[in-house]
């Protein structure tokens, strides 16, 4: 919190137009953590799961006979 109360100290210092470019600023980021959070898909796992459900046999197995066919 020390960080927040030297900042906050500090935009006290600046002029509007500085503010405004901060506030842009501030903006952005919001923006930007939004678009990080969207793009995590949550239970990622549970949702491939989902989809391999009705797949026999072993995922792993059949992967490692792809690779093998390509060496």
């Amino acid at each position: 919190m020390q960080a927040k109360k030297r900042l906050l100290q500090e935009i006290e210092l600046l002029n509007s137009h500085s503010i405004l470019r901060v506030y842009d600023l501030v903006l952005s980021l919001k923006k930007q953590n939004k678009k990080n959070e969207s793009k995590k898909p949550e239970n990622g796992y549970l949702l491939t799961r989902l989809a391999l459900r009705d797949c026999k046999g072993s995922l792993s197995q059949d992967i490692i006979n792809e690779r093998n066919d390509r060496v």
